[in-house]
Order: C-alpha cells, then structure tokens, then sequence
C-alpha cells in the first residue's frame, strides 16, 4: 500500500484487527499481517499516564514490526498534558495513527477515569481529542519531543528504535473506539458528542460497560449510531462478536458501515482475514512461528505470557483438550517442541 495518511485510503469496507489488551502485541499483528493482511492493525492499548512517566514495561506495546499494513497506536487515560506526551511518543515512533480509547470496561481503569469512564464524562472526552489533535498537529509541525518535554530516558529509547532516515512527518489521523453505553444504551446522544470534535474515525463495539463482553453485541444500537455519522466525514466501523470474514462483510453491508474491527474472532486464527481455515499442521506449525516471533521481541522472558496464545491454536481434533492442559505448563521452546508433533 502507499503510504498512509489518512484512512479515506482504505478501500471499503474496511476490515481491521481490533486492539487487545496484552494480545495484539507486535508478535501477534505480524503473525496476522503475515497469513492474513488485514486492512488495518491496532497495538494494545497503552497507559499515557503510564508511558509518559517512562514505565519501561509499556514501551513493549509500542515495539514494531515490518508490514505494509497500517498500525495505529492506541492510548487510554484521563490526563491531558500526559495524552498530549503520549502522542508525540506515538508519532516520533511512525505510528500511522493514534486511537483513543474510550470503552475497556476494566475496573483499575475506569476507577482512574480512563476508558469506558469516560462516556460518562463527554466534556473531557471531548477536550481529549482535542489535545490528541493539538498534539498531532504540534508534531506535524515541526515540534521536538525535548520542546514537547519528553523524559530524556524516553528519547533516548525512542531514537534506539527509529532510523534517522525516516524523519518524513505525516499528520497523523485521531479516531476514537468505545462502546453504546455504561448501564444502558445512550448511543446516538454519546455519538453526537463525540462528532462535535471530528474524530476522523469512531468505532462502536454494540455493548454497554455493565454488559463487559457478554451478552450478544448490539448491531441496532450500531445501525443507530451510522444514521448520524453517516451525515459526516468521520469513517464509521462496528465491532462485535464477528466470527468470520464473511460475517464481516455482511454486517458493514447490513448496517451501511464503513467497516468493521474484529477482535476475539481472531485468536489462535492469524488466517482470519484471508478467509482459510487452517490445517491442525498449520496451527502446530503456527505455535512454534509465533513463539519465536514473540521471543524475537522479548529475549528476556519466557513463554508464560504465550500460553494463551497456544491454546487458542489448540482446537478442533480428538485430544485437544488434554493437549491445551500441557501447553499450559510450557515454559520455553524446548517444553514445546516436546509436545508438538513431529
């Protein structure tokens, strides 16, 4: 693809990987942008409170990997100064956009006022992608992250992970992601909040905070939500219990969407957006790849945070259930290799 700016690029509908906290990390979004190369990538969601004050276990959201897709940088929080640093850092890394996150129904970050929380604070949700934007354009312009005051640690890491050759600055895209409500369903008034400060994209996952995930999502309340935006330039896309890449193409049809996110239709499934259903070869095949992409990225650690991942693969044959019991105990390559077939 050439190089993004802004996502009216993208040709319709647009069917993207929806950000995960502590899953689409870089080793996940090059597993999916290697089998399947969705439209768009999202990273996990970051703390701004957190990265900006130099937590050095954030800056492993924001590590990179080589694709032709574009990935957004997504930001949570509630400070504004720390929302504008974060972008800046988000920015100077060539991210291709930045995302706020307005919807993780997570309780430690709700109480703080970030995610969700903030649907029932549309004034500050408001003056958030305004800085974002602010920042953005700062960036744009010319601003350095030492006028910007950025930790000189921050920098220091920053520079360790960019090329000198790539100083070309684009005006990065603000969009928004979040949800129809917080007890009950408020979308078309949340919606028309949100439009006031024109994000250029919004995505709607159709439930409430109170709902978390359960449930079924919504796809009326999301229906509702298009009837405004559709009146706008902001891109609009839905999220929410997609199974398929033909369910996904028939809800932005269904629903006059721009697009779509999918997000836990995709575990254990880096084909998803290709439309293949993988051999169970395949899935062994794609456990050892993704584990050594994930220990590419983080050599200090061992493989507990992928033992997930490698359940999600594990599925669909006789003996898998009792396969997904050992993989839970695997601890490195070797404890793998063991249990996968030769």
């Amino acid at each position: 693809m050439k190089e993004f700016t802004n996502w009216t690029q993208l040709k319709k509908p647009i069917i993207g990987l929806a950000p995960m906290d502590g899953i689409t990390d870089a080793a996940f979004r090059e597993m999916v942008a290697k089998y399947s190369m969705p439209d768009v990538l999202f990273t996990e969601f970051v703390a701004v409170e957190g990265i900006t004050h130099g937590v050095s276990s954030l800056f492993k959201c924001f590590q990179r990997h080589k694709t032709e897709t574009p990935i957004i940088a997504q930001l949570f929080g509630f400070d504004l100064k720390a929302f504008y640093k974060a972008t800046f850092i988000a920015a100077e890394l060539r991210f291709d956009g930045i995302d706020i996150n307005m919807g993780c129904p997570d309780n430690n970050i709700m109480k703080r006022g970030g995610g969700g929380a903030l649907i029932g604070k549309p004034e500050h949700a408001k003056n958030i992608v305004k800085v974002v934007k602010e920042a953005v354009n700062d960036w744009y312009e010319g601003k350095t992250l030492e006028n910007a005051q950025i930790a000189p640690k921050i920098i220091e890491w920053i520079k360790s992970k960019t090329s000198p050759l790539s100083q070309k600055r684009n005006k990065l895209p603000v969009t928004v992601k979040t949800r129809t409500g917080l007890d009950h369903e408020i979308t078309q008034e949340w919606i028309s909040q949100l439009l006031v400060v024109q994000p250029e994209a919004i995505t709607l996952h159709g439930r409430t905070l109170l709902q978390m995930y359960k449930g079924l999502a919504n796809w009326e309340e999301i229906g509702k939500a298009e009837a405004l935006i559709h009146k706008t330039k902001t891109i609009f896309l839905g999220n929410g219990d997609i199974k398929t890449l033909d369910e996904a193409r028939e809800r932005a049809k269904t629903y006059k969407l721009d697009g779509v996110l999918i997000g836990r239709g995709t575990l254990g499934d880096p084909w998803f957006f290709s439309g293949k259903v993988a051999t169970q070869k395949e899935r062994f095949e794609a456990m050892r790849e993704h584990s050594l992409l994930y220990l590419k990225y983080r050599p200090e650690l061992k493989l507990y945070p992928m033992r997930k991942h490698l359940a999600w693969y594990c599925t669909g044959f006789e003996g898998s259930r009792a396969m997904r019991d050992r993989l839970m105990k695997v601890v490195d390559l070797t404890d793998l290799d063991n249990l996968l077939p030769k």
